[in-house]
């Protein structure tokens, strides 16, 4: 007789009487309340709504209580839909941890079921299943099996959106339209950390999605200033460490598909004596500021040798890894581990080092600074790894809190998660008319420094490129949106896009932009531009508008493909964002200043130090490399001085 195997990705969850939730925070039980308001007293058959709160503000923990205490407590169904495998995970563990019978009264036990390429399949949903938790690629792959096994029988469903700023994309909207033909009610319930605005005006997606707009909103301010966040001081500090000779195409795409770093790339950075070294002097030269020092290293070997240096000069310092080796309990942690993180928590330790370890749910108060010697492209590895210092002083945390990232030199190939922009939101800019270029830190270089490097190198003629006005080289603006990848394992992760706009091509993406809906009403391009083709752009849609290209020599053929990708996916076009004051930051200005006042030698100097110091935006544009903002400058003076031999070409060439 075959042995029946245990799903452990399906099941039940038995209500707790004996213990209660943790009590909510002010702005938790504010939003709950809104959410009774707008969604527990209303007897509508059709609800969408959003829930906006900042990283670190209880967003699952929140939807969760309510969506037990209203949804599955009166034996309704749940679909919580996500597109990340961690935060379906987050959701189930979320929903063990609150099953209290303070907020389930009416139930004693409830069922479950995960979905994804890693966890169950669609096939086995069962009719008796309560809260089904999915990702969105799965579900909507097997929806005639939600369709025959759940929704035939189930006429009130509450259908959760975890990250709902993504919401716009194909496959959501799909599976939304499948549920909503078969439920005789259906509310929905977006989250989201991403402030963004749903205005019909916009052209976007969203207000369709969620009509019923945003439900309860608090921002990050609020949130620290209240206490319960700690206020984020975020610190980059260039290594110096230089990964482009290393990096081969098969690397690059084992760490966007797996954020796994290969395992020689990982031994050069981990047994980097120079870049090891800087990471402790950080600290040791910080050491009253940083206080409770809590470092996410790169592999076993980077932990062992950072925490050498660290108890050789001085500092009380442990790691803990995870072994295949190690007995674990429910907690996820070995003995020996929970024995040092306990002497961390008790303040025996000044610095604890960890791979993959302490990302979430082990209680750690006091950490005051995070140091992030692990790049990633995980936005949720990212955030758990940030917030492990955010909890406020009424939380039990610091009043501020430091995030510092060592950056090493990917010339940027990766598209490693900024801490920073990830904490204040993906589209925070959608909150701007328009955006003061000072404020978009490394935007513009990401894809300029290749040319400041040719002029920097006296061996490369960059005659041309030198010929085009300073002022051109600035960009007007950039298209910000994103777009999903899906990765060998069936996960989705989301590239950033940032396409910048100059004066040259402006009119040529517009022209391209406003052609593009005509475009996809052709029968040849609806039936082969769908979601699931990620990596691909139908070949007929790039080569139509190569030709209308023809205006932008050097335009960047993958913003091409994103562009066209991003209106493939969500028929909308992206978000433009304009730069302001950009005239103030002419170099040509600062040359004709040198030019007109016969500045040389030492006062040629010290004005070009002064202007350095003095103007943030130079910094940010030329990479922190004063050697480009020098060569720059002295090329504008030469057009001073010998103005022929700048005479504009016939057909210039452009500078994108």
């Amino acid at each position: 007789m075959k042995k029946s195997v245990k799903n452990k990705y399906a099941g039940k969850i038995q209500v707790c009487e004996e213990r209660k939730p943790s009590e909510p925070y002010l702005h938790q039980k504010e939003a709950l309340k809104a959410l009774d308001m707008a969604i527990g007293k209303s007897e509508a058959k059709r609800f969408s709504g959003l829930l906006v709160l900042p990283t670190g503000g209880g967003k699952t923990q929140t939807a969760v209580q309510w969506v037990l205490r209203n949804i599955i407590n009166e034996n309704k169904k749940v679909i919580w839909l996500a597109h990340r495998h961690e935060l379906l995970e987050q959701a189930l563990t979320s929903a063990k941890k609150n099953s209290f019978s303070i907020l389930l009264n009416k139930r004693k036990s409830f069922s479950y079921r995960i979905i994804s390429g890693v966890h169950d399949r669609c096939r086995n949903i069962s009719r008796e299943d309560d809260f089904i938790i999915a990702s969105k690629d799965s579900l909507y792959r097997g929806k005639e099996h939600l369709i025959e096994n759940w929704l035939k029988y189930h006429d009130d469903i509450f259908l959760v959106i975890d990250e709902a700023h993504h919401a716009t994309a194909k496959t959501y909207r799909k599976i939304i339209e499948v549920i909503d033909k078969k439920a005789n009610r259906l509310r929905i319930l977006g989250l989201t950390a991403t402030p963004f605005r749903t205005a019909e005006e916009e052209k976007g997606l969203l207000k369709k999605v969620f009509k019923d707009d945003i439900v309860y909103e608090v921002s990050l301010r609020t949130l620290i200033s209240r206490g319960i966040l700690a206020k984020p001081i975020f610190k980059e500090l260039k290594t110096y460490v230089d990964m482009r000779a290393d990096l081969s195409d098969k690397d690059i795409k084992t760490i966007e598909m797996l954020d796994s770093i290969p395992k020689d790339i990982a031994k050069h950075i981990s047994e980097n004596k120079l870049r090891n070294n800087r990471i402790v002097q950080e600290y040791i030269d910080n050491r009253d500021e940083y206080g409770k020092l809590l470092v996410f290293a790169i592999n076993k070997i980077h932990a062992i040798v950072l925490n050498k240096l660290f108890t050789d000069r001085g500092i009380k310092s442990e790691y803990v890894i995870s072994s295949d080796n190690d007995i674990v309990d429910d907690s996820g942690l070995s003995k020996a581990n929970k024995e040092i993180i306990e002497k961390y928590r008790n303040n025996e330790l000044d610095v604890l080092i960890n791979v993959n370890i302490l990302t979430e749910g082990t209680d750690i108060p006091n950490i005051q600074t995070v140091f992030l010697t692990r790049p990633t492209i995980s936005e949720i590895l990212m955030t758990q790894m940030i917030g492990r210092a955010l909890r406020g002083e009424k939380a039990g945390g610091t009043e501020k809190a430091f995030i510092v990232s060592f950056i090493d030199s990917w010339q940027n190939k990766i598209a490693w998660v900024n801490p920073k922009k990830l904490y204040e939101g993906e589209g925070i800019w959608n909150e701007l008319s328009n955006v003061n270029i000072k404020t978009a830190p490394r935007l513009i270089p990401l894809k300029k420094i290749e040319e400041f490097i040719k002029i920097a190198d006296d061996s490369v003629d960059t005659t041309d490129l030198e010929r085009v006005d300073f002022i051109k080289t600035i960009p007007v603006g950039f298209y910000s949106f994103s777009l999903p990848i899906l990765s060998v394992d069936g996960e989705v992760r989301y590239k950033n896009c940032e396409v910048l706009v100059y004066e040259n091509n402006q009119k040529a993406y517009q022209t391209l932009i406003k052609s593009l809906p005509n475009c996809f009403e052709s029968d040849e391009l609806k039936s082969t531009i769908e979601e699931s083709d990620f990596d691909l752009i139908n070949s007929t849609v790039v080569n139509k508008f190569l030709n209308d290209l023809d205006t932008i020599p050097n335009y960047i053929f993958e913003d091409l493909n994103d562009l066209i990708r991003y209106y493939a996916l969500n028929r909308s076009e992206p978000l433009f964002l304009e730069f302001k004051d950009r005239d103030k930051y002419d170099i040509s200005n600062v040359a004709q200043y040198i030019y007109n006042y016969e500045l040389g030698g030492k006062r040629k100097k010290e004005y070009i130090d002064m202007v350095w110091e003095e103007e943030g935006f130079f910094k940010v544009y030329f990479d922190y490399n004063k050697l480009y903002f020098r060569k720059c400058i002295d090329n504008e003076i030469l057009k001073l001085e010998e103005p022929d031999m700048y005479a504009p070409m016939s057909n210039e060439k452009a500078v994108s």
